[in-house]
C-alpha cells in the first residue's frame, strides 16, 4: 500500500512538472512575426518595452550602421526579464550579431537556435558593443536577451549579412 502511494505521488509530481514546463515556455515564432523589427515575446515569462527607444539618439548611435543590416532592435528589458526575436536567414549564410547595453545592469545575450553550435555571452552594462560572427544552419536565427539582475536594461542589437 505504501509503495502504491509513493508511486502515485511520483506520477503526480512528474505530471505537474510537465504541465508547468509547457505553460511557462516561450511561444514558438509564428510565421507572421519573423523578420525585421518583429519581436516574439514569450507568454508569461518574458517581455520588453519595444515601443520606446527607436527614436532615441543614444540608441540610434550605439551601433555602427551598415547597408547589409538585416535587422536592428532597441528594447528595454523591464519587469519580465527576457525577450526573443527571430531573424530571417539562409542556410550557410554568414552573419554578424552586434549588441550593446546602454544602461546600468547585467545582460545575457544568446543565440537560441539557427546556428552551428551554440553561442552566449554575459555583458556588464553599460559597456562597449560586442559582436560575434555566426553561420546559419536554417532559415531563421532566434536571438534571446535577458537581464541578470533587478535593474531595467536597455539593449540594442543588430544582425548584418556578411555573405
Amino acid at each position: 500500500m505504501r509503495r502504491l502511494a509513493l508511486t502515485m505521488a511520483a506520477v503526480l509530481l512528474v505530471g505537474l512538472g510537465g504541465w508547468w514546463s509547457v505553460w511557462s515556455a516561450p511561444e514558438p515564432p509564428r510565421p507572421g512575426q519573423t523578420g525585421v523589427d518583429a519581436p516574439v515575446v514569450g507568454s508569461g515569462g518574458g517581455g520588453a518595452d519595444l515601443a520606446g527607444g527607436r527614436g532615441d539618439s543614444a540608441a540610434a548611435q550605439a551601433l555602427p550602421r551598415f547597408p547589409e543590416t538585416l535587422w536592428r532592435q532597441t528594447a528595454t528589458l523591464d519587469q519580465r526579464r527576457f525577450v526573443t526575436w527571430s531573424v530571417q536567414t539562409h542556410p550557410g549564410g554568414r552573419y554578424l550579431l552586434q549588441y550593446v547595453c546602454l544602461s546600468d545592469g547585467q545582460l545575457y545575450v544568446r543565440v537560441v537556435r539557427g546556428v552551428a553550435g551554440s553561442w552566449s555571452r554575459s555583458v556588464s552594462c553599460p559597456g562597449p558593443f560586442g559582436s560575434v560572427q555566426l553561420v546559419a544552419t536554417g532559415d531563421e536565427l532566434t536571438i534571446g536577451a535577458r537581464r541578470l539582475n533587478h535593474r531595467h536594461v536597455k539593449v540594442v542589437l543588430q544582425v548584418v549579412d556578411l555573405s
